[in-house]
């Protein structure tokens, strides 16, 4: 069974990515030939894309942390899906302390926390995220599993009942079979 649970938190991990969230005075936006090469999963030309632009924002000194941060982001991301947690862990934390009130960001570091097995940093960065946005399921979700692998049933199931409020219908499969 436990085998079930990672096999429905990869189809969400896939299904249900982190996306920009309007107010909270950040937009989220992707450079274009970049945001091409992520969705077709071209993973390494778009890491050097955003290796690009960042090389020519610290040239320009550019002034908008938040853009800074987005490429930060962005970049941590393809190093992600590339399986380089540990990279994509140091460009989000970079791009938290340039620009701290973007969910996205902390949900994003709490996936890489979540596969190196650092569980309580997991926590803390999705915690943050559900403070942020507390509509999320999939926030409520990963937070789950967390405490799930940590040994926490009761707060899991709770986490795993917040995600299905919130949209994750898939989810009380795993109740059902470890929540009554």
């Amino acid at each position: 069974m436990k085998r079930y649970i990672y096999v429905l938190f990869l189809v969400i991990l896939i299904i249900a990515p982190a996306a920009g969230q309007k107010g909270n005075e950040f937009k989220e936006f992707y450079y274009p030939p970049a945001s091409k090469l992520f969705d077709a999963r071209h993973y390494f030309k778009t890491l050097q894309y955003y290796n690009d632009e960042l090389a020519m924002m610290k040239l320009k000194s550019a002034k908008d942390s938040a853009d800074m941060a987005n490429v930060y982001y962005l970049r941590g991301r393809c190093k992600f899906e590339l399986t380089d947690k540990r990279g994509a862990m140091e460009d989000l934390t970079v791009a938290i302390e340039l620009f701290s009130r973007q969910e996205s960001f902390y949900y994003y570091r709490g996936l890489a926390n979540h596969w190196l097995k650092r569980y309580a940093e997991a926590m803390a960065d999705y915690d943050k995220a559900i403070k942020l946005n507390p509509r999320k399921m999939s926030y409520y979700l990963n937070r789950g599993f967390v405490k799930y692998l940590s040994g926490d049933l009761d707060a899991a199931c709770y986490d795993f009942s917040k995600a299905g409020e919130n949209g994750s219908f898939e989810v009380y499969e795993v109740i059902k079979e470890y929540c009554n």
